[in-house]
């Protein structure tokens, strides 16, 4: 059926003006400034109840107006939400606005929620292939190498590539490569026999033995020894093995996943890792990104870590202040996730009030706040709190109350900063800035 020209809804146009609104709004949102300035609140309710009519009439009425089937739609059940009133299928959001960086009347950020896929929490492209080598890892039996910084989670790769594997039903076991001497170690992958070494006064499997017909997680390998490398290579070829002290070999079928925080190339080049080995258990890899590189994470993770530590610890749930959310989502985050973790974790238990501002974070992540410069401003050399202070001020453009409450200080201290209007391009001077005694 063709439709009138002027009766045609241009889609595309309508498209074009929703990406102006996302980045006009992301623009906004990085500088301070509410979501509420750029969009009346009624016309965005009114945005969304278009749309959820026009999508539950499609559901309905779409096969009698030859339209396609909506991909991951169900008809009837879109047709039951719009009846009831209630939004139909996944909640609608609009491309370019980062849901933690939405402030909210409160001041608060708005933290996202979002179910975790393996346990592992985040949507960015670079977690979306770690997914996907997880789902074809599992659907095999070859050797894994999960390579990756420290605390960016490389053992939930391991647990997820287990559960999802046909060996989900027996045992999974751990072993920190580097936290055991060469001998300890030769003895807790292989088990030893009575009277092998002093104290030792009876038999003992090994995790190797233990974990027959299951997976074995060997983390940090580069810091294998050579002798031990040249044990757990003949282990993976041969399928068999001797316990120290024992003359019979004892075969399993295990499968081996490990993993490391240094470039174990480079390490065969220098001969501290032996090549052989390096081939034979690099046959699927998986970089685990930092987080740095997917910042866009951070929101996911934080809300994450909030749901849990209330949860666990039976405190009032926290809300992570905007002024504190674009420090964590500008920290590097040397310790990757863990780090984040302990932070999260820090401020909802030494958090004195619902809201986790800066205030609550560490020296290290709010020292971003004098190092970090807002586009457009120039700092002059100036000292530590008067920057910080100018900063706040520049970013919030004046705003006492916004600004105290980004830097982590109360609206009392915030009525003390004197602000001089002479400034032509804000309207205000920050040069003039004092704290009134």
């Amino acid at each position: 059926m063709t439709l009138d020209g002027k009766k045609r809804i241009d889609l595309e146009a309508w498209l074009v003006d929703l990406k102006r609104l996302g980045g006009e709004a992301r623009t906004l949102s990085e500088c301070g400034t509410s979501l509420h300035s750029l969009i009346d609140p009624a016309d965005l309710d009114l945005f969304q109840e278009a749309t959820r009519r026009l999508v539950g009439s499609l559901g309905r009425h779409g096969p009698l107006y030859g339209l396609p089937a909506l991909p991951g739609w169900d008809a009837a059940a879109i047709a039951g939400a719009a009846s009831s009133g209630e939004a139909p299928g996944p909640v609608l959001t609009i491309s370019g606005i980062p849901a933690s960086m939405v402030e909210t009347a409160g001041g608060r950020a708005a933290v996202s929620r979002h179910v975790p896929i393996h346990g592992i929490v985040g949507q960015s492209e670079e977690i979306r292939k770690v997914h996907l080598l997880i789902e074809k890892a599992a659907a095999c039996s070859l050797s894994v190498l999960i390579q990756g910084e420290s605390g960016t989670g490389k053992e939930l790769v391991a647990r997820a590539i287990h559960r999802r594997s046909n060996r989900h039903g027996r045992r999974f076991f751990s072993e920190n490569c580097s936290a055991l001497s060469e001998s300890l170690l030769e003895s807790e992958l292989f088990g030893h026999v009575r009277g092998a070494f002093t104290g030792a006064d009876r038999d003992r499997k090994g995790i190797l033995e233990l974990a027959d017909g299951g997976t074995l997680f060997l983390d940090e390998i580069g810091d294998m020894s050579v002798r031990m490398q040249s044990k757990l290579l003949r282990a993976l070829q041969e399928r068999e093995f001797r316990p120290v002290g024992g003359r019979d070999t004892v075969r399993v079928d295990v499968r081996v996943i490990t993993a490391t925080n240094r470039t174990l190339a480079s390490l065969v080049k220098t001969g501290a890792f032996r090549e052989d080995l390096f081939y034979r258990i690099n046959v699927i890899a998986v970089d685990m990104p930092p987080l740095r590189n997917r910042r866009e994470d951070i929101p996911l993770l934080v809300g994450a870590f909030l749901d849990r530590f209330t949860r666990d610890s039976g405190l009032p749930h926290r809300e992570v202040t905007h002024g504190a959310m674009h420090l964590l989502a500008g920290y590097s985050w040397p310790g990757n996730v863990r780090e984040l973790e302990n932070v999260i974790q820090r401020a909802v238990a030494l958090g004195e009030d619902h809201n986790i501002g800066a205030d609550s974070l560490p020296d290290r992540i709010r020292h971003l706040m004098i190092t970090d410069e807002a586009v457009g401003y120039s700092s002059d050399s100036k000292a530590g709190e008067q920057l910080m202070i100018e900063k706040a001020l520049h970013t919030f453009e004046g705003d006492k109350t916004r600004a105290a409450r980004y830097i982590g200080w109360t609206r009392d201290v915030a009525e003390k900063m004197q602000i001089c209007p002479t400034d032509e391009r804000f309207g205000w001077s920050v040069k003039g800035w004092r704290m009134a005694a």
